[in-house]
């Protein structure tokens, strides 16, 4: 058996896509693109249809899309190859092809991706997520609030847990949505709510 025989975004990977797409990124992520940089490396993790990473594309950014479902991906690199995004075969914890390209970035998203990371692989997965942050640069972590009924394995997240792991690697909440303030989904599903979390690496002065 195929260990992606039951996991839906191999399965039906198109309806995830159309779905995806249907959102405005502008307006999905409105709470913190004040924060997004004018130039520089962009780092998306679990890019599924490339909604994000073209829309960063075409701000300029250099942007490296992660996504570890090939039906995803090839999907997404069909819809936006007029943008230019480099897209990678990786996932988390490990994120080793994102390292062998031996660069950092100005900005990390991931953006509905932590609830599905078990929560005996977070502390090495945001530890590596750090490394890969250039001082100043900016994580930003989307939180889903929400059971999957559609065979999706996601796990429970907190802005607590966050607050936690962060301490652990130097980096410093600048941004949290306050409980009034969390979006609602903007799929119509009641039971979603959504959290957003940024943390930076600051600026080290010698």
């Amino acid at each position: 058996m195929s260990e992606h025989e039951h996991n839906p975004y191999y399965q039906v990977a198109e309806h995830f896509v159309h779905q995806y797409e249907s959102l405005n990124p502008e307006k999905l992520h409105q709470q913190w693109l004040h924060l997004l940089p004018q130039k520089g490396g962009l780092l998306d993790v679990g890019a599924g249809s490339g909604r994000d990473a073209a829309f960063f594309a075409q701000r300029g950014l250099s942007v490296v899309a992660v996504e570890p479902a090939k039906p995803m991906r090839d999907l997404a690199c069909e819809l936006h190859k007029q943008h230019c995004i480099h897209w990678v075969d990786d996932s988390l914890p490990e994120l080793k092809q994102v390292f062998a390209l031996q660069i950092k970035f100005d900005l990390i998203l991931l953006s509905a991706v932590w609830m599905h990371i078990a929560p005996g692989l977070r502390e090495r997965a945001f530890r590596k997520l750090s490394q890969l942050l250039n001082p100043g640069g900016h994580l930003v972590i989307t939180l889903r609030h929400g059971e999957f009924t559609d065979g999706r394995i996601g796990y429970a997240v907190s802005a607590d847990e966050i607050r936690t792991l962060s301490m652990h690697t130097g980096l410093q909440l600048v941004l949290r949505t306050a409980p009034e303030e969390s979006q609602a989904d903007l799929l119509d599903r009641s039971h979603v709510k959504w959290e957003t979390i940024v943390l930076a690496r600051m600026m080290t002065h010698e």
